[in-house]
């Protein structure tokens, strides 16, 4: 009876855990302190923040083990893209022109698209040799942003909070900026009494490329970051819309 008991107990707790467990290995990435996604560089005890901006800027920083800032002597760190067909690509990414210690950045809308389409391996000089990360996908859009599909079309929209302005731009499914003929997007709050709220964000005057919507409004900031949002967007005959999500501020 005492044996049946302690199995019982056993596979109780193993089923308690399994949520946890599952939510662990389930969360491949994990944030920095500037919002990038932060790799280990092998069992170095190093890591490497790496984050993109406005579809042309790579940034790369170099973190201890409590994601402090570390300043190595190394003049640059390679990115290993793994092209769609296979084949491996390296970049290298120089010092950054400020002269921060630990940190490399490059210019290149061309690295960024193999970013957001490519598999990545970081490689470094660092703590008396080469250390290489994992291979890994780059979740975020081109602008850092946090990728929304809508609905089954070939769109997604990238969302970014940035101070008091809430912006998003029109990707296609290789993250690519895309142009439709729309004047604003709406996003759907469900307030905390479940209560729901429609705000639009109209289309920014100066894109220069794909359709950019913007608006700078810190109330919406705090819906964005506090409720759940759905977004809508009228493309000619047809309405896009997303599944409801929580946004997930770095």
């Amino acid at each position: 009876m005492r044996s049946l008991c302690l199995a019982i107990v056993l596979s109780v707790s193993a089923l308690v855990a399994l949520p946890t467990l599952a939510d662990h290995h389930g969360s491949h990435h994990t944030h920095g302190p500037n919002g990038g996604v932060v790799k280990a560089l092998g069992a170095s005890g190093y890591s490497v923040e790496l984050s993109v901006a406005s579809g042309t800027t790579v940034t790369a920083r170099v973190l201890d083990k409590d994601m402090k800032p570390v300043a190595i002597d190394a003049a640059k760190l390679i990115l290993t893209f793994t092209e769609p067909d296979g084949e491996k690509e390296d970049y290298e990414i120089g010092r950054a022109d400020s002269g921060e210690a630990g940190v490399f950045e490059k210019k290149s809308g061309h690295v960024v698209n193999h970013i957001t389409r490519d598999k990545i391996a970081i490689k470094l000089n660092v703590g008396g040799g080469v250390q290489e990360s994992e291979t890994f996908a780059y979740p975020h859009g081109p602008n850092g942003g946090d990728l929304i599909a809508l609905g089954k079309s070939k769109f997604q929209a990238e969302l970014i909070v940035d101070g008091d302005v809430v912006r998003v731009h029109l990707l296609n499914k290789r993250k690519r900026p895309v142009a439709v003929d729309a004047k604003e997007i709406t996003f759907t709050f469900t307030e905390p009494d479940g209560e729901l709220e429609d705000y639009t964000i109209p289309a920014a005057e100066s894109s220069s490329k794909g359709s950019v919507f913007e608006r700078n409004d810190d109330h919406v900031v705090m819906h964005v970051k506090r409720d759940k949002i759905s977004i809508k967007l009228a493309n000619g005959e047809k309405t896009l819309s997303s599944k409801t999500f929580k946004y997930s501020e770095k």
